[in-house]
């Protein structure tokens, strides 16, 4: 079934969302199923504040991963958190399960092309009391091998999906009972020309319902012929997001370059307007999903991520040289904005001719660590329960001097970090900040 999600303000949203008490207050969430329309531009013109993590954390953890021969990290690409355990993905060295101290328990699975053995990890998923590694299947891209393990790292099965994802970048998403498929453009397979952006689906990975990004009604054909490598580097068409919030039993979804976040429906199975987002001026479509982005795309206003908890929703945009945390009362409908300098990184693409690759270095939720010290980057968000920030020993030297002059509402969290800063070498694992949410 295909789905169309157009954001109509009708007459009565727009009187709500324009009568404000004060310059940042906004109707709050009276009603489960109310809609809230807020001006991001007028938002940014605010008084900037400090955004403090102890607004949202309950605890923090400091968790130095354990270093031996067996547990070298290198590169961590997604990191899951259960009660007990820490698994992490690394880009070199595949999947480790350590315990909630750091201490290192056991790999997962390994590298190989036998039974239970995976050449590159697409995905890292736990699910209950299953590891669950997704590979692209060697059949098709559009596949995903699922290679399951307990935890101890004993090999169980392979699932093989049905054919789902047209471009490399496809994911699975588990929430709650329901399973998702997440497949934004770049298109590189063939098989199928619906190009929806989340699908949900049964038991099988087979589709039950399509979502599809606004934005991509009308240009299919567009999307298409700005398909693959084949057609040049300046003319490959890709995309960030969709951008997908999970708290409590709530999933919010916003696709890229859109201005509606949607909150999934448990019961309809549909995605319905939560937050409507006036960005102000856009970039041009073709413009914003250029592999080769030109700067001028970078003056622009553009929203990069989401995030909810127990009485908030955050917004972070990028816009220039500066990076935009956006939060917004869920009880009171005030919003608050901090701003950090964002770096844009530039790079030469090889064998292109001249062609400059533009990305932002970092786009996700900063807040001022006011429980040990330093800023709370929010790197991860391994499920509604948990945060985690990654501490690299290439990073103390700058980071110890700004937690020993910041003030926190704990000394002696501020001084346990210290230590364990003081104690970590250069060759060591990283340490985790993992803070569990209100």
């Amino acid at each position: 079934m295909k789905i169309q999600f157009i954001a109509i303000l009708f007459v009565s949203l727009v009187v709500s969302c324009g009568s404000h008490d004060s310059k940042n207050k906004i109707e709050p969430l009276a009603e489960e199923n109310s809609i809230v329309c807020i001006n991001i531009p007028d938002v940014l013109k605010q008084e900037k504040v400090k955004l403090c993590l102890s607004d949202e954390a309950n605890k923090i953890d400091i968790v130095p991963l354990e270093t031996t021969g067996y547990s070298l990290l290198s590169t961590i690409v997604d990191v899951f958190i259960t009660d007990k355990e820490i698994f992490i993905w690394d880009l070199k060295n595949g999947i480790f399960r350590f315990s909630r101290d750091g201490t290192f328990l056991n790999k997962i699975g390994k590298r190989g092309q036998g039974p239970g053995e995976y050449l590159y990890v697409n995905q890292l998923i736990v699910d209950n009391d299953k590891v669950l590694i997704s590979e692209t299947g060697k059949e098709s891209s559009a596949t995903r091998r699922i290679h399951v393990y307990d935890f101890q790292g004993q090999f169980l099965q392979t699932i093989l999906t049905p054919k789902l994802f047209v471009g490399t970048l496809g994911t699975l998403l588990f929430f709650n009972d329901e399973r998702f498929a997440v497949d934004p453009i770049a298109v590189f397979d063939d098989f199928r020309k619906n190009y929806w952006t989340v699908a949900l689906l049964d038991s099988s990975f087979n589709i039950k319902k399509e979502f599809y990004n606004p934005s991509f009604s009308g240009r299919e054909k567009d999307i298409w012929e700005n398909r693959s490598l084949s057609y040049g580097w300046k003319n490959f068409w890709e995309e960030s997001g969709p951008f997908i919030s999970i708290y409590k039993n709530d999933m919010h979804v916003c696709f890229y370059q859109e201005d509606t976040v949607y909150l999934y429906d448990k019961i309809e199975k549909e995605l319905k307007p939560k937050y409507i987002l006036n960005m102000g001026d856009k970039s041009t479509f073709e413009t914003s999903h250029q592999f080769i982005k030109d700067l001028s795309f970078f003056k622009y206003l553009c929203l990069y991520n989401i995030y909810e908890t127990q009485d908030n929703f955050y917004f972070v945009c990028t816009r220039g040289d500066k990076l935009y945390n956006i939060r917004y009362s869920k009880k009171s409908g005030e919003t608050f904005i901090s701003e950090k300098q964002a770096v844009l990184r530039e790079k030469s693409l090889p064998g292109s001719p001249g062609f400059i690759l533009r990305s932002y270095d970092f786009r996700r939720l900063t807040l001022k660590n006011d429980l040990c010290g330093g800023d709370f980057y929010v790197r991860f968000t391994p499920s509604d329960k948990y945060w985690v920030s990654v501490v690299e020993s290439s990073k103390i030297e700058d980071l110890m001097e700004e937690i020993k002059n910041g003030r926190v509402k704990n000394e002696e969290l501020k001084k346990e970090f210290i230590k364990k800063l003081d104690m970590m070498k250069e060759e060591d694992n990283p340490i985790l900040l993992v803070v569990t949410l209100k």
